[in-house]
């Protein structure tokens, strides 16, 4: 049975706030740039579209359905996001500005390499516990599949921006002269990437039935390889 899906994530952020993380756009795909949200109508929409599109997991969400879950007619939704397309990449910035303050706390690096990988898993931990951040991405991962431009819009819009932030925590402790940038992108590519995925296998794909995963002692052991693997060459 599925959960109960929160409305919001942990400590969500104002919806006129932007994300701050630059993004270079290839021309055909400049329209994931993050809208003008110009009316509280338009956020109001956007909370219960974001609802509507992790609330049912068995498959894409039609432009109809959106509409019907939003109670709204389908002229409204076209009139203010132009297509289906367009209220999933909504839905993508929607979801990127609630969780602003959760990735500015990610870019906050700690008084040594230890402490800003640890203290990046403490993060991921909150983000085990609430199912949005894992249905969030579920969506964006299933409509990235069915639409490229979508799936560029998925790229710039969080994982680029995450990736950047955790790149902005390691810098420090894995670069401390800033003469190996590409080290620090691969840090922080391989921290994501696997809790990213540690966590999408646990609570999507039910890796918690098939084979439970202790979330704190794989975190800690993370930490430890990760505290190895990434200190400055000597």
């Amino acid at each position: 049975m599925d959960e109960a899906v929160p409305v919001r994530f942990p400590r969500p952020g104002n919806d006129n706030d932007t994300a701050r993380a630059a993004c270079a756009l290839r021309p055909e795909t400049a329209m994931t740039a993050s809208p003008a949200l110009h009316s509280d109508r338009q956020r109001e929409l956007l909370d219960m579209l974001s609802v509507a599109a992790v609330a049912d997991r068995s498959g894409p969400v039609s432009l109809r359905q959106f509409a019907i879950r939003a109670g709204v007619s389908e002229p409204t939704l076209r009139h203010f996001f132009k297509d289906r397309q367009g209220v999933v990449i909504a839905i993508l910035h929607h979801f990127a500005r609630q969780a602003g303050p959760w990735l500015a706390r990610s870019a906050e690096a700690g008084a040594s390499l230890d402490a800003s990988v640890k203290g990046y898993l403490d993060l991921a931990l909150q983000g085990f516990d609430n199912s949005l951040f894992v249905q969030a991405h579920a969506f964006a991962l299933v409509e990235s599949i069915h639409d490229p431009v979508v799936g560029r819009a998925y790229l710039d819009i969080v994982v680029e921006p995450s990736l950047k932030a955790i790149e902005t925590r390691l810098a420090p402790g894995i670069d401390p002269q800033g003469e190996n940038p590409e080290r620090v992108r691969h840090g922080a590519l391989a921290l994501y990437s696997t809790m990213l995925f540690a966590i999408l296998h646990q609570r999507l794909l039910h890796g918690d039935e098939a084979r439970p995963l202790a979330m704190s002692a794989f975190f800690s052991d993370l930490l430890t390889l990760f505290g190895r693997g990434l200190a400055p060459k000597a």
